[in-house]
């Protein structure tokens, strides 16, 4: 999907498959998840969250989904016993 129509520029917010709202940076998920950001971008390509690149290009942001951060810390706790975070 290109990010132009007729030479205006879509509000990055409208790109997201999910209310910008819902979503974090990469950093704010790291944060959460104790690790760099690398990690985070290789668990959204892994499908253990869920990420969304803004555009199509490299050094573009991602914004991962809030929720499914929470979710794999919860799964993660779970597997090993530990207690919940949040």
């Amino acid at each position: 999907m290109s990010a132009r129509h007729e030479g205006f520029r879509i509000p990055e917010e409208l790109l997201l498959p999910w209310p910008a709202r819902e979503t974090i940076s990469v950093e704010h998920a790291a944060q959460m998840l104790e690790c760099g950001g690398n990690l985070v971008r290789k668990l959204i390509e892994e499908g253990k969250i869920q990420g969304y690149k803004m555009r199509d290009r490299q050094g573009s942001p991602w914004r991962v989904r809030y929720s499914s951060v929470l979710a794999y810390i919860e799964e993660i706790h779970d597997l090993h016993g530990l207690e919940k975070r949040f």
